[in-house]
């Protein structure tokens, strides 16, 4: 009697354990890192959120500079983060610029080269954050406008008498307007053209309707509060910057479920999964705006957005 006693004893506190959980391998501990700026707040909660919502616990690390965000993956205190292709390209990879390079070109020379250095880069969003050239709707439909070939035609067309306001850094760097004239080959008049300090005086530009065509960022929130049109890079001049997840390698191997959780994210942009076209960009970039706009312009939080982004798109629950 005492043998069958000590078996069931056993038993009993076997099952006190499994419900419990004591004695269970706790979730994996990880660490996400993000940027200073409002659309790496977003996609940083928005992956720290999913993977707790998979069982994971999550510390989120923001306001990191590109480069101490690349050395914390490097230095294994940061294992997750979502970075820009042409960022990854040409900052942390330190190759140049080619023009006609378009998105899931840049997308696939960086995944190469990235596993070489123990990262895994996952599916990206093809949200392409770079610097690009808008107006107002009324214009594009006057001038039936639809390409930035299109523009630039127009310029052409006109003398480059088209009011437009940039900033000063993107008149003056390698990649920006003087190399974007030569290859899309207009001029802008002298005399109508307003380089701006800082750069959101560009948009304060376009948007008071003292230009025609204004230098904003693809998602910039102010896009989204106004209705401006964006111009669609149709000759791939501007390299890609495509917010994509990416991983260390040892990470992955010993959580794998980590790739098709955050795959599944990406997959809710449009395009996500499948490569990159103009129209794909266009809409993942509107998404975006929208995205932004919910902190920069109605106020909310950004753990806030990405708790709504996620709910709605059925990844988590309320």
């Amino acid at each position: 009697m005492r043998k069958v006693a000590v078996i069931i004893s056993a038993v009993v506190l076997a099952l006190i354990l499994i419900v419990t959980g004591v004695g269970c391998p706790a979730p994996a501990d990880l660490t996400v890192g993000c940027k200073s700026f409002t659309e790496q707040y977003i996609i940083g909660q928005m992956m720290k959120q999913l993977l707790e919502d998979r069982g994971f616990t999550v510390e989120l690390v923001s306001d990191l500079s590109t480069s101490q965000l690349r050395e914390g993956m490097e230095a294994g205190d940061i294992d997750i983060c979502a970075e820009y292709t042409g960022t990854a390209w040409m900052v942390l990879l330190a190759h140049q610029r080619e023009p006609g390079r378009d998105n899931n070109e840049v997308y696939r020379l960086v995944e190469e080269e990235e596993e070489g250095n123990s990262f895994i880069w996952l599916n990206p969003i093809w949200n392409n954050n770079t610097y690009a050239l808008a107006s107002w709707p009324e214009f594009v439909a006057q001038h039936e406008l639809e390409m930035l070939s299109d523009l630039a035609a127009l310029y052409r067309e006109n003398d480059g008498e088209i009011q437009t306001a940039v900033g000063e850094e993107f008149s003056q760097r390698p990649d920006g307007l003087p190399a974007l004239e030569s290859h899309y080959n207009f001029t802008i008049a002298e005399s109508y053209l307003s380089v701006t300090v800082p750069p959101a005086t560009c948009l304060q530009s376009l948007e008071q309707h003292e230009c025609e065509v204004a230098m904003v960022f693809g998602t910039d929130a102010a896009i989204d509060e106004h209705g401006w049109y964006v111009y669609p890079d149709d000759e791939a001049f501007s390299p890609p910057y495509d917010l994509t997840p990416y991983v260390r390698e040892e990470v992955l191997a010993e959580h794998p479920e980590i790739a098709d959780i955050l795959n599944e994210l990406v997959g809710t942009f449009p395009g996500g999964g499948e490569p990159a076209t103009l129209d794909i960009v266009a809409e993942c970039q509107q998404v975006w705006q929208g995205l932004n706009a919910k902190v920069d312009i109605d106020g909310m939080g950004a753990d806030q957005v990405a708790h709504e982004y996620l709910v709605e798109r059925g990844l988590i629950e309320e």
